[in-house]
């Protein structure tokens, strides 16, 4: 007997990662006649539909009618295709989008389904720079193609394909039923602890001390302006911010096992209104439980 969206859509929900690959796999066809309708491009519809996917993955808690399941995809993946044309300065339809798909925070893009810690842990199977990728896309603020190539230091094109790879890969993933997993809310409660007591001792102490638990000695720390190498370096760099008055609040936070995307906001001091930017995102790569590089975007 022929299962239908909604049981679906309820064994997705319970955990069961083969469910939401079957759903997602019935659809496709669908899905993807309904972006070429929008796009006319055949890279960038199938784009579109492997972002729609990330986005049903992600929020799949906010479809209120499990039975209309196949609607609320086509509207998800309409949406990203209005939105690739918004980027490429094409007309655009007028009409009202008929969904939301803007992404989450990184703290509430997995939160409220039983499908968070497979994801995570097939999201830890793949290689580093694809799962970078596809985190800073979908779990951050640096949502662009070209933010994404700024960080990373690749090619925007390098970032469509690694993206391309990444979503199959994750799809693929969760559609064998791995039942591999993995306690992410855990893990990420714990790295936020820890950036949070360093920023509080970073506020009081900026001396390359407070960087020894979470930092190696030789870190390497790039953003637009610099690159500095080892606490040292990197400490005296921000001693002068501190010193002058600028604090740091994380806003969000994304991590995997070998990496942590912070996003932070810098409160500049009356005296000095302009001195960091308001926000920014940090990409923590880690050796062990230290970071080796630090690749920072200003948004």
């Amino acid at each position: 007997m022929l299962t239908g969206d909604a049981e679906l859509v309820a064994r997705a929900r319970a955990g069961e990662s083969d469910a939401l690959g079957f759903l997602l796999e019935r659809h496709r066809v669908v899905l993807y006649a309904t972006a070429m309708a929008v796009v006319h491009d055949r890279e960038a519809a199938l784009d579109a539909v492997q972002e729609a996917f990330v986005t049903a993955l992600t929020r799949l808690d906010s479809l209120h009618d499990p039975a209309a399941a196949g609607a609320w995809l086509r509207a998800v993946v309409r949406n990203h295709s209005l939105m690739y044309l918004r980027r490429h300065r094409r007309e655009i339809p007028s009409e009202r989008m008929e969904f939301d798909a803007a992404v989450p925070g990184p703290e509430q893009a997995l939160d409220g389904h039983a499908l968070r810690d497979e994801l995570w842990a097939a999201l830890d199977a793949m290689a580093e720079e694809e799962r970078l990728t596809l985190m800073l896309r979908h779990f951050s603020r640096c949502g662009s193609y070209r933010a994404i190539a700024d960080v990373t230091g690749v090619p925007v094109g390098t970032v469509r394909s690694r993206l391309n790879r990444a979503r199959s890969r994750l799809v693929d993933a969760l559609s064998a039923g791995d039942p591999a997993r993995r306690d992410q809310g855990g893990l990420e409660q714990a790295r936020r602890r820890e950036w949070q007591s360093f920023y509080r001792d970073l506020h009081g102490a900026p001396e390359p001390r407070t960087y020894r638990d979470l930092y190696r000695r030789d870190v390497t720390v790039r953003d637009p302006n610099g690159c500095w190498r080892g606490i040292d370096d990197w400490s005296a760099e921000e001693r002068e911010a501190i010193e002058t008055g600028v604090r740091a609040e994380i806003v969000g936070l994304a991590a995997s096992r070998d990496l942590t995307v912070l996003e932070i906001d810098f409160k500049n001091p009356p005296w000095a209104p302009d001195h960091c930017p308001a926000s920014s995102t940090f990409v923590h790569r880690l050796d062990g439980d230290r970071s080796a590089r630090v690749d920072i975007y200003y948004h």
